[in-house]
This record gives C-alpha cells, sequence and structure tokens, in this order.
C-alpha cells in the first residue's frame, strides 16, 4: 500500500495509483527515456503507459518498465483503465443514480434530480443523465427552486465529458470523485474472516448506520436513504461493533449492463476483503455483471485497495454547489 500522498509538492500535482493508466509528459534529460519521437531538439516527451511504482522515480509500464524521476515531471494525466465512451458514462452514471435515487426524484430538462433529508451528498444532488440536459439559466434556476422547496443546498454532479467545460458554473465541493468499475468475475479478494461470519441483511441495523455515519446519525432519514434503490439492496456487516460494513445494489445502465453498486467501509483489511467478497457473490445471484464503487480521488487507501482487488478507473467526477 502506498505511503505517499496523493498531492506531490515537488511537482504540483496528484499522483495516480499504481495501475492507474496515464500520460506523463516529463523534461528531457540523462535520467529519463529518450524522446519517442527521435527529435534532437525536443524539451519535453511523454509517455502513455500503466503506472507500476508510485515511488521516486515513477515506473510505467510500455513495452517495459520506464522510471521517470519526480522532478522531471511537469504533468499526469489519468486515463481510463480502458477505452470508454460516453455512452458508456452515461449509462453507468443512470445505474449508479438508480442505486441512490434518494426517497424523492424528479426529471428536469434531462437531469434527475434527488433529495433524500440531506443525507449523503449522492442522495442530495442532481445528474445530467439524458443528452442535451439544459445548462441555460432557466433551467438552472428550476434546479434552484426545486432545492428551496426543500430546503436543500442546490448541490449538482457533474460526471467528466457529459457537459461541455464551463457550462454549469458553482463552487466545487471536496475532492474530485472517481467512479471506478471491474468485471465481477475478476473481482478477487483474500479474506481472512470466513465467509459465514459476514451477515447479510435486507435492511441497516442501528448498529449498522453508527458505523456508516457516527453515533449521531439520524436513525429514521438514514434508514430511508440507504435502503433506497430502484432495484435489490444489501447490507452486510463484519465482526463486533460491526468493525466492517458493507451496502450493494444491482441496478441496470442504459445500455442493459447490471451493475453492482457498492460500498464498503471498514478499518480491518481482512475484514473488508471478506465483506467485498460476500457481497460480489451476492451480485452475482442476483445477475450483475459488473461492479461500480464511488470513491475519493485524495483517498489514497481506499482507492489503492479497490484496484488491488480488480477495479480500474472508468470516469470522474465533481460535485458543484450553485
Amino acid at each position: 500500500m502506498t505511503t505517499h500522498p496523493s498531492d506531490d509538492p515537488a511537482s504540483g500535482h496528484r499522483i495516480p495509483f499504481v495501475g492507474d493508466r496515464v500520460v506523463i509528459r516529463y523534461r528531457l534529460g540523462d535520467a529519463t527515456p529518450a524522446d519517442w519521437r527521435g527529435g534532437s531538439g525536443a524539451a519535453l516527451s511523454d509517455v502513455t503507459g500503466v503506472l507500476l511504482d508510485d515511488g521516486d522515480p515513477l515506473v510505467i509500464d510500455r513495452d517495459g518498465p520506464q522510471p521517470i524521476p519526480r522532478t522531471a515531471v511537469t504533468s499526469i494525466r489519468v486515463l481510463s483503465r480502458m477505452t470508454v465512451r460516453n455512452s458508456q458514462i452515461r449509462s453507468l452514471e443512470a445505474a449508479a443514480a438508480a442505486a441512490w435515487p434518494g426517497t424523492e426524484s424528479a426529471m428536469l430538462d434531462g437531469w434527475l434530480l434527488r433529495a433524500g433529508g440531506g443525507f449523503t451528498r449522492r442522495a442530495n444532488s442532481a445528474v445530467p443523465l439524458e443528452f442535451g440536459a439544459g445548462t441555460d439559466a432557466a433551467t438552472m434556476s428550476a434546479l434552484r427552486g426545486w432545492y428551496a422547496e426543500r430546503n436543500l443546498p442546490t448541490v449538482v454532479a457533474i460526471p467528466e465529458r457529459l457537459l461541455p467545460a464551463g457550462q454549469v458554473v458553482g463552487q466545487p465541493l471536496g475532492d474530485e470523485m472517481q467512479l471506478l468499475a471491474g468485471d465481477l468475475d475478476v473481482i478477487h479478494t483474500e479474506p481472512t474472516t470466513p465467509a459465514e461470519q459476514v451477515g447479510l441483511d435486507d435492511s441497516p441495523s442501528p448498529a449498522w448506520l453508527h458505523a456508516y455515519r457516527g453515533p449521531d446519525v439520524d436513525l429514521s432519514v438514514a434508514t430511508a436513504v440507504v435502503g433506497a434503490s430502484e432495484g435489490p439492496v444489501v447490507f452486510a456487516s463484519s465482526g463486533d461493533g460491526p468493525d466492517a460494513i458493507g451496502r450493494g445494489t444491482v441496478t441496470g445502465g442504459t445500455d442493459g449492463t447490471r451493475w453492482l453498486g457498492l460500498t464498503v467501509s471498514s478499518a480491518t483489511p481482512g475484514q473488508a476483503d471478506a465483506v467485498l467478497a460476500a457481497l460480489v457473490a451476492w451480485g452475482a445471484d442476483h445477475d450483475a455483471q459488473r461492479a461500480h464503487v464511488l470513491v475519493h480521488a485524495a483517498d489514497r487507501i481506499a482507492g489503492t485497495w479497490y484496484r488491488t482487488t480488480g477495479f480500474g478507473l472508468h470516469h470522474t467526477s465533481r460535485y458543484l454547489a450553485l
């Protein structure tokens, strides 16, 4: 597991995760790979491949390991693990929204509006699911009005490439989010906790909710929000407390793909492995084909762990407050 921070002060950019497909631009020199174009006057070059080591030097796999000192790096761009079309982003966003619909929702000019008493950002934000979703002043005013009627701030989720840059202006809320995805049959863990010790329930217990959001959580609101889904939903618990929890729900994308939406939280890696394994097995029993999970780009622990189990970056998203 990496010990480096997500932001590299030497280069001023965020270091991606081992296993990410990236483009690294760097200053040419004796300690860096030769320019692939073979030119003699170039000062900068770039390399595209999979990151093998996030230390110093960074090591990227392009027809073999290529070390690049961090001090030579001028920019890093993280790419989707595999080529992803805009239609695939839209399809997965539809499945992810169906997994967290809030307790009330509505469609407005191509946007899905969700409200859930303010509990969780996903269940209380609008997302542009339809092609050509409105970004004009009248649509933004209607969005704000809908949330104002519910005494909620107007928060929108903007998945990359679904709207032209700058079409929606707002205050960024927190870090960039990464939607990771993986085929269900390649997601793997090595749990040290026996599978039979992971409990699966149709509804969250008070202990589950306290583990998820702390001792002051409003049990009534939280139960309604996490229990809402347009597909079957299950809650996993492992250990005393419980020490590890998870939520799984199976919903469909617009292209017909059956997605298992996951949330796993644990301070104990072995129990997290067991919870993930139990949820993946449950998803397979409910005809899921692929799985997705939303993580903060700056969360090195969760981001690294999910990648080691078989997930890769599908696309990114940002929350904005209008």
